[in-house]
């Protein structure tokens, strides 16, 4: 059976897609008609070993770690909704030296079954996240724990927005996790490799 949403589309097509340019047009970005529309998920993975504050999506980029090509300022007119967030940290329970080019072990959300350590203690469940475009705060310190449940499909680490969120072109996006205690910092509990966390924004945009 196919999910709801999916029927939606199949009996009114087009329909998301002249709600997303109605959403451009009264938010007053403009639309180049030359450009298509298409489901996109952007990534960033940071390095977080020793530190209580990381930001994604901002400063030099390397492609090592992310999907978004050349710069993080958007390029012009290629406008991005973001629906919902999707997170990610490494697998605790795997021993390795990362390289800036390994295949980082992830798992989806912060406090899983395979976390290894005490839960309430941990920094991933006394942290918040905060997202900024342009300087302008969109969304202001989300507790990490809202990426958490149990599900096993597709949807685990996931958190849909109630509001979107409109990365213009030639804008910039700044996505900053920090713990609530300044000595509380994220870390590997396997000595020898490293910590790391990825984001992952799930929208609809102009290519």
């Amino acid at each position: 059976m196919l999910p709801l949403s999916i029927e939606k589309r199949i009996s009114q097509p087009g329909i998301l897609e002249r709600q997303f340019l109605n959403y451009l047009r009264m938010a007053n970005a403009p639309i180049d008609q030359s450009k298509s529309i298409a489901y996109e998920v952007l990534y960033h993975t940071v390095e977080t070993e020793g530190r209580n504050n990381v930001e994604f999506f901002t400063g030099q980029l390397d492609q090592a770690y992310t999907n978004i090509r050349g710069s993080f300022v958007r390029p012009q007119s290629e406008h991005f909704l973001i629906y919902g967030l999707r997170g990610y940290k490494q697998d605790d329970t795997i021993e390795q030296p990362y390289t800036p080019t390994a295949n980082i072990p992830l798992v989806k959300g912060f406090t899983s079954l395979n976390y290894q350590g005490d839960k309430a203690l941990s920094p991933y469940s006394n942290s918040y996240l905060s997202i900024q475009v342009n300087s302008i705060r969109m969304a202001r310190k989300i507790p990490l724990m809202e990426f958490d449940n149990e599900m096993i499909n597709g949807q685990k680490g996931t958190m849909l927005l109630d509001q979107p969120i409109l990365w213009e072109g030639q804008t910039e996006l700044k996505l900053t996790v920090q713990t609530n205690d300044p000595a509380n910092v994220f870390g590997d509990p396997i000595p020898e490799s490293k910590s790391y966390m990825r984001f992952d924004l799930l929208g609809i945009g102009l290519i």
